[in-house]
């Protein structure tokens, strides 16, 4: 109740900032509509593909075929969302809660089109509430970016990343209002949304000790709290199993293509070694971002977006979609063209190449070993230096700026 009263009383409070360029917010929304709406109906499967109401086993050749899979439309099926199970009850779903509930939510409207359709309009509607909030706080340029990007096209219904994002922007746009409780809140939101939005915690609360009084510190966490930890604990406690398969089901799973996975087959490293290495890599940038923050040439916002870029390359699980986290994320920091071209065209090659690579494997293309041994290497180098890029790039503009405020000085 206090999570809705919270994005109420935030949306009220903005409305009346809206309404002099109305016309002109409307404008914005519809490219990033259209894109969404184009990504929407590519990846609506043909009926052939339900037989049973919903999609089978032949549904993922056919999407990676077609540069049309969504997570959207194959849990589906392969959740039996249609059952209309209680989620992590009585049925294991590897999301957070919200994204669970989400999901299972949509299931309920009228058969599969229903659940397509209904998912894909929360989808959008979320899209529209992450542009305000990027609007209102950074700018039309940054907004404009946004709505233009093409990685809207690709990633819109991907998966349930937007509902994520919109967390993202709630908590950037309360920190920077000063509205300590409405920033814990929705951070606690977002992490049993999509969990990424977890890297601001620390880099917040560092922040509120550093500069604040303790009053606001408290407001903060109580905010978390009431979120982050009340919306989970009936889960964690009373559903264990089905809510803990998030943890465990990619802490199990093998590294996605790049330098671990390469290290792995050559059996260097175990998985134990990679998770462990995984996570030490990740640790260490993030102390680094927080020691940078403690001296001053990083803000929270600042640092939690470098943490963010820097943990999805040391990760060993990466999925093509979260470029697009990466994009908005430095969106809210700078409208810096170069590195925005980059990671529109780095999420796209990931796009294609993981489209094509799993094309040619389901369907046993002899030419399979030919693609793996030629495509991946750049595609995935470029796109590791774009997120290196990205993790280094607030530093680099924390200090550029630095250095332009003290030769103004006399």
């Amino acid at each position: 109740m206090m999570t809705v009263v919270g994005f109420i009383t935030l949306w009220l409070e903005e409305a009346e900032a809206l309404s002099e360029p109305k016309h002109k917010f409307v404008w914005m929304m519809i490219p990033g509509l259209i894109l969404m709406t184009m990504n929407m109906i590519h990846i609506a499967p043909p009926n052939f593909l339900l037989p049973g109401g919903h999609p089978n086993v032949s549904y993922y050749s056919y999407s990676f075929l077609h540069w049309a899979y969504s997570d959207v439309v194959a849990l589906y099926g392969a959740r039996r969302l249609f059952l209309h199970t209680i989620p992590y009850f009585q049925n294991i779903i590897e999301y957070p809660v919200l994204i669970g509930l989400y999901m299972s939510a949509m299931s309920w409207l009228p058969g599969f089109w229903g659940y397509f359709v209904g998912s894909g309009l929360g989808l959008m509607a979320a899209f529209v509430g992450a542009l305000y909030l990027l609007r209102q706080s950074a700018g039309d340029k940054a907004a404009w970016w946004f709505t233009f990007s093409p990685l809207l096209l690709v990633f819109g219904m991907l998966n349930w990343d937007m509902l994520g994002l919109l967390t993202w922007g709630l908590t950037i746009a309360s920190w920077r209002k000063q509205r300590w409780f409405h920033t814990g809140l929705f951070l606690g939101l977002g992490i049993v949304t999509k969990f990424f939005p977890v890297v601001l915690f620390p880099y917040m609360a560092v922040a509120l000790y550093q500069k604040y009084h303790r009053a606001h510190m408290k407001q903060f966490f109580w905010g978390f709290a009431l979120t982050g930890i009340g919306i989970n604990l009936p889960f964690a406690l009373f559903a264990e199993e089905g809510w803990s398969e998030f943890f465990t089901f990619n802490s199990g799973r093998g590294p996605d293509p790049g330098i671990y996975q390469w290290l792995f087959q050559m059996g260097i490293l175990h998985i134990d070694t990679v998770n462990l290495l995984s996570a030490v890599l990740t640790l260490a940038g993030g102390l680094v971002f927080l020691a940078l923050l403690w001296k001053g040439r990083l803000d929270a916002v600042e640092a939690g977006t470098a943490a963010l870029s820097w943990w999805f390359l040391c990760n060993k699980v990466y999925s093509p979609q979260y470029m697009l986290w990466v994009y908005y994320a430095i969106l809210w920091i700078d409208v810096n063209i170069p590195l925005l071209l980059t990671a529109n065209a780095a999420g796209l090659l990931d796009f294609g190449l993981a489209m094509r690579w799993l094309a040619l494997g389901t369907t046993n293309s002899p030419f399979l070993q030919q693609f793996v041994d030629i495509v991946p290497a750049p595609i995935i180098a470029f796109r590791d230096l774009t997120l290196l890029a990205s993790a280094v790039m607030p530093w680099a503009r924390h200090r550029a700026k630095s250095v332009r405020l003290t030769h103004k000085l006399p």
